[in-house]
Formats: structure tokens, C-alpha cells, sequence
């Protein structure tokens, strides 16, 4: 790292100046949120770009004494590339101000705030986007306006239709970047996202051999989160990774994330919910998650606490909660009403969540700013 932080972003040569500007730029974490920022963007031009980065308390208008990471990029689709930076040694709960690009081509002006070693905090569940990438992105808005105290956002998959399609996934990510080149992002694949999701994530690089960043798990405050690729639930060594992961943590609150559900809002004939069943809901009922959050079926569903297939009015030692969002313009009817499910809304919903020590409260809320 200390190699990267004295260099330059000179102007290149054979650089277009001109058309070369940096596409939208998300961030995520592959680090510790406390001490590290993942930044990762697009250009159409392939040559080395950075990142400048200063704490928001010196900056004055200018990138002057700014620390500088430069990056190369990598192919993300046939008209440009992807660049992702890892910032390491910040300062926990302290707002830093970055840019990106190269030249005389630069971004504008972000912001972002590392994490507090707090053990309260709020986090944003959004399900399935998939079409509507303009009005989810206003949405998106609206919502980080209304509620600045959300640190990052879960996503729940099938962020676009097609996920071979890099006019979908661009489009995508423009609505995104107006709120997550401010907080990050934590997005599972879902079955529609295709081969761009692994393209342009940068997610922490500790999942299973061969899995990689398909599953990860990081920490925030006092809870552990594994996210998973649902549509590989029958993995030996992910099952293995699983386990192990869960067991391996001591926070408060363990949650999960993945994109097919194991208790479905209606019967789609697909059998992967029974696959799921067999397969992780045993791990993850053993190793005490306590939420799973998860999309696909495009409405908004909470079960009631569920072990061993049974509804649990006590669940203390053992009892998960299923939470299914869609956040995007598709969306189904309500379903078959399951004797599990506790409650059901068709339409475009997020879940805003805060954590308070041993206390968890979930909001559910229509796109309109209705309360469920």
C-alpha cells in the first residue's frame, strides 16, 4: 500500500481528455468498515486512474496534500472498464472526502464516514430492483433523506433483468450511485444478474475456494453477516464455509443474506426453497441467526420465528425470522397464505433496520412512505 500512496495522477498519454470521465462510482467494503473504504467506478479509457482521499476536516477546496491509491482497470464490458480501489488505515467514525479519475478528468466531490465501534446503528434492506432503475434510484433518494442515519444497505439480488446486458447493468448503477457513493452497498446475486455482478463488485475475498465473493461475510458494530449465492445451495465446501463462519462469530446478531427464499410467499414449482431447506436452513438454525433477509418473489413477507419447520412462540434458543423484500417496479400478488407467514404486502416496500445493542427493530415501509 505504501508503495501506491505517493504516486501521481498525472494526464497519460494518449488519454482522451475529453470523453474519458468517470462513470458512477459505488462503494462497498472488503475490509473492516472502521478502518477501510472500497471505492470502485468505471471509465472508458483503460490506462491507470486513482482515487485522492483526505479527511473531510482538511479539506478546503482542494486535493492538494491528498493521499492518492492508483488503480489499473479491468474489462467490465465491451465499452469500458472497472476500476476498484481498497483505502486501508482510516480512522474509525470520521468523514473522509474523495475523488476519482485521472488528468484532468476527475469525479465530482464524495463523502463517505468509516464506521463507529458502536453497538447502535441502522442499516437499509432493499429486494429485488430488476427494471424501473430511474424511479428505484429516486426512491433510493428519498429514502437516505428521510432516514441519514442508515450506514450501509444490504441488496437483496436481481439488481438488473439481464445481467449479461452492460446497458442494463450501467443503468443500474447510475441510479444507485446518488446514495451509495456515500454509504455502501452489500449486495447478493440473485438469479438474474449474470457474470457483470462478479465484474464489478469488490466484496470481501474470505467466501469458499472457487466462491469467492459469492459468499463473504464482514462485521458491522455487534452483528455478523454472511451473504450467500443461493442459486449454489448445494455446495459441499460453501455448506463447510457456512458453518464455519457462523460458528466462528461471537457477535449478538447473526444475519443472512441470499436471494431465494427457504419459506416462500407462494409455491412456484421451482423446488429450490425445499433445496435451501435441506440444505443451509439446518446450519443456520444450529449456528443462531436470528434473521435471514431475501428477495426473488417480488413483495414484501415476514414470517413468524420459524425452527425445524415450526412456527416458535418462544423463540429463544431457536427461531428464524424470514424478511423478503422487492424494491424495485415488478411486483407479484399477495400469496398463498402459508400458515408461517406473519405478515404480507404486494408493491414496492424497504425494510429499515436499527440495531440497539440486544434489541432489533425492523420498519417496513411502502415506496410511497407508507408504514406496513
Amino acid at each position: 500500500l505504501l508503495s501506491f500512496l505517493c504516486c501521481c495522477c498525472f494526464a497519460w498519454p494518449g488519454l482522451a481528455a475529453q470523453d474519458d470521465n468517470p462513470g458512477p462510482v459505488i462503494l462497498t467494503w472488503s475490509g473492516d468498515p472502521g478502518s477501510s473504504q472500497t471505492i470502485t467506478w468505471l471509465m472508458d479509457d483503460g490506462t491507470p486512474a486513482c482515487v485522492q482521499y483526505l479527511e473531510a476536516d482538511d479539506y478546503e477546496g482542494s486535493f492538494d496534500s491528498a493521499k492518492n491509491i492508483e488503480v489499473n482497470g479491468d474489462v467490465f464490458d465491451a465499452g469500458g472498464y472497472r476500476y476498484s480501489a481498497l483505502l486501508t488505515g482510516l480512522l474509525p467514525n470520521t468523514e473522509y472526502v474523495y475523488r476519482v479519475g485521472r488528468g484532468g478528468n476527475w469525479s465530482q466531490v464524495y463523502s463517505f464516514s468509516t464506521a463507529a465501534y458502536s453497538d447502535a446503528f441502522t442499516f437499509l434492506y432493499l429486494g429485488d430492483i430488476q427494471s424501473g432503475y430511474g424511479s428505484w434510484g429516486s426512491m433510493v433518494e428519498t429514502i437516505y433523506q428521510e432516514n441519514p442515519r442508515v450506514k450501509f444497505s444490504l441488496l437483496g439480488g436481481d439488481l438488473t433483468d439481464n445481467g449479461s446486458d452492460a446497458t442494463e447493468w450501467r443503468q443500474f448503477l447510475e441510479a444507485a450511485a446518488g446514495v451509495f457513493s456515500r454509504i455502501a452497498m452489500m449486495p447478493t446475486r440473485g438469479n438474474h444478474d449474470g457474470s457483470l455482478f462478479i465484474n464489478f463488485f469488490a466484496l470481501p475475498d474470505n467466501g469458499p475456494n472457487g466462491l469467492k465473493q459469492e459468499f463473504y461475510s464482514f462485521d458491522y458494530g455487534n452483528c455478523h453477516f454472511a451473504v450467500l449465492n443461493s442459486g449454489n445451495n448445494t455446495d459441499e465446501n460453501a455448506k463447510q464455509w457456512l458453518r464455519e463462519d457462523l460458528q466462528g462469530s461471537d457477535r449478538t446478531w447473526k444475519l443472512a443474506l441470499f436471494h431465494h427464499p427457504a419459506y416462500p410467499a407462494f409455491e412456484d414449482y421451482k423446488t429450490i426453497d425445499e433445496s435451501i431447506r435441506e440444505n443451509w436452513v439446518p446450519i443456520l438454525e444450529q449456528c443462531g441467526v436470528d434473521m435471514v433477509f431475501v428477495g426473488h418473489q417480488h413483495e414484501y413477507m415476514r414470517t413468524y420465528p420459524i425452527c425445524q419447520g415450526k412456527i416458535q412462540a418462544e423463540p429463544h434458543s431457536c427461531g428464524i425470522v424470514y424478511v423478503m423484500g422487492n424494491s424495485g417496479s415488478k411486483y407479484y400478488s399477495a400469496g398463498a397464505q402459508f400458515p408461517y407467514i406473519a405478515i404480507e404486502e404486494p408493491g414496492s416496500n424497504y425494510q429499515v433496520i436499527d440495531i440497539n445493542g440486544d434489541v432489533l427493530t425492523m420498519t417496513s415501509i411502502k415506496a410511497n412512505g407508507d408504514i406496513i
